[in-house]
């Protein structure tokens, strides 16, 4: 089923196609990698205030409708799922039965505050703080003729644990919703050089080497997202390759790209396990 933003669908219908839980706001389909977020006016009888903020970040508010909010079931595949590999997907209920599409979204951190249960006893809450992705614009190849950027640069210059540590690193907690969003942005380039300074002039695609050398003079390859940012997927070394021109084509338009690309998982996966 494809997924258009500003597209409405009966949520039964995306049921059907995706599976997951039938009730609730979080839906975590056992057969797909994906998690389906809903939102609407109807939680806020449950102490639910979703909506986006001044500077773009959406809260959503997790799961629980009685006591103490939980990092547990639902509220911990949110949380795990920039590691986890699940595509966030965010819709907002328009009338019963009936949501519209708001996007894929990644989850920048979350925070608690308090509200009313469902009895109306305050109790601890939890919110999500989301960011809209943008497409897979990240994952594109670089402008070879433009000078590469200060801070990239100096990627390239620190050790490769430091970089990998950037490119998992988290905002503290208590940072405002702006610094989280600047720790994702650093975090994104740190990802970017992270895999092609571990890929190390070879393709983990084919194994072959770079084709060329950039004016920078760093081998030439070009950073795979396995699963899209345009579907939600995470900005994380575990899930971005860095591969060849003619393997990040043959994932994208090859008859054996979806093989190719599971394999490409696989392999990216163990490499990071050790």
């Amino acid at each position: 089923m494809e997924l258009v933003v500003g597209r409405e669908y009966r949520r039964a219908d995306l049921h059907r196609f995706f599976g997951g839980q039938r009730q609730g706001g979080i839906s975590t389909p056992a057969s797909h990698p994906l998690i389906l977020l809903f939102t609407g006016q109807s939680g806020e009888q449950y102490g639910y205030h979703d909506g986006i903020q001044p500077d773009g970040v959406f809260w959503y508010t997790g799961e629980g409708q009685v006591g103490d909010m939980q990092m547990l079931r639902g509220n911990a595949a949110i949380r795990d799922s920039p590691t986890s590999g699940r595509a966030l997907h965010l819709f907002e209920q328009i009338r019963k039965g009936t949501v519209r599409y708001l996007g894929a979204a990644s989850c920048l951190g979350s925070h608690e505050t308090m509200g009313p249960d469902r009895d109306g006893v305050q109790r601890k809450v939890i919110v999500f703080e989301l960011a809209l992705d943008q497409g897979e614009a990240k994952g594109q190849p670089p402008d070879l003729h433009a000078p590469e950027p200060r801070e990239a640069g100096a990627l390239w210059r620190r050790s490769l644990d430091e970089v990998r540590a950037q490119a998992l690193a988290t905002a503290p907690k208590g940072a405002s919703p702006t610094e989280r969003r600047t720790v994702v942005r650093r975090r994104s380039e740190a990802v970017r050089v992270y895999v092609l300074r571990r890929a190390n002039g070879t393709c983990e695609g084919c194994g072959q080497q770079a084709p060329f050398l950039t004016m920078a003079g760093h081998p030439y390859l070009e950073p795979h997202h396995i699963r899209r940012l345009a579907d939600g997927g995470p900005d994380h070394p575990r899930w971005v390759a860095a591969v060849c021109p003619n393997c990040h084509r043959r994932v994208h338009h090859g008859k054996d790209g979806k093989t190719f690309n599971e394999r490409l998982a696989d392999r990216i996966g163990e490499r990071e396990a050790h």
